[in-house]
């Protein structure tokens, strides 16, 4: 009896895979529809079936990746703290290990560096923000300025550390991050995007707050 064939990738999956692939090699004002085509085995009718445009199949790629749920509940461990910092650098550092989390790492980081754009990145912020509002259980709609103000120096900062993150995200580098008071600042950053009325608590224990900045 005759083995079953494993599924075969959809064509979506098939053009998003052949887009992460371009973006290696060339910068994304360059990837074409016929790029797509070629590097997919699929052709125009099957793109535009599914896209009207590349910057449509770009956000698709964005969002199959902070669809994976390790990423999504490992952003929301660091902003809650509902672990310990041991726990949070184990679940990092266990991330690093495995391939699958490497490869979206490393897409991630080719949006935010040289080969990405501005419109890409801005693409990747939007869902960086959605998740952390989402975490908080925040409508955007009822930030205050100052508020407003730091989710924009935040969530560029993440973008920074993105474009960065295969020579920043070593092991070693995960091992001593965890252990600085890093993470605690990043969690009381975002937390203060939570309620309206500051809770007045210092960061790093010499008086100044996010909190208070976001009043």
């Amino acid at each position: 009896m005759a083995r079953p064939r494993a599924e075969e990738p959809g064509a979506p999956q098939k053009m998003q895979d052949a887009f992460w692939r371009l973006l290696e090699d060339k910068p994304y004002a360059q990837i074409t529809i016929s790029d797509i085509t070629r590097a997919s085995g699929l052709n125009r009718s099957a793109f535009y079936y599914h896209y009207a445009n590349i910057p449509e199949l770009a956000d698709d790629a964005i969002a199959a990746i902070y669809e994976e749920s390790d990423i999504t509940a490992f952003i929301m461990h660091v902003i809650h703290q509902d672990e310990s910092l041991d726990d949070i650098r184990d679940y990092a550092l266990a991330c690093l290990a495995s391939p699958q989390r490497i490869r979206s790492i490393r897409r991630l980081s080719l949006i935010a560096g040289p080969h990405g754009s501005a419109g890409l990145a801005a693409q990747l912020k939007a869902y960086v923000i959605e998740i952390w509002l989402a975490a908080l259980g925040r409508d955007p709609a009822t930030l205050n300025p100052g508020q407003r103000l730091l989710l924009e120096f935040a969530s560029s900062g993440m973008l920074g550390v993105l474009a960065k993150a295969p020579a920043l995200l070593t092991p070693e580098n995960v091992e001593w991050l965890s252990r600085s008071i890093m993470p605690s600042i990043v969690s009381q950053l975002v937390n203060s995007l939570k309620n309206d009325v500051s809770s007045k608590t210092s960061i790093t224990g010499s008086g100044s707050s996010a909190d208070q900045f976001a009043d």
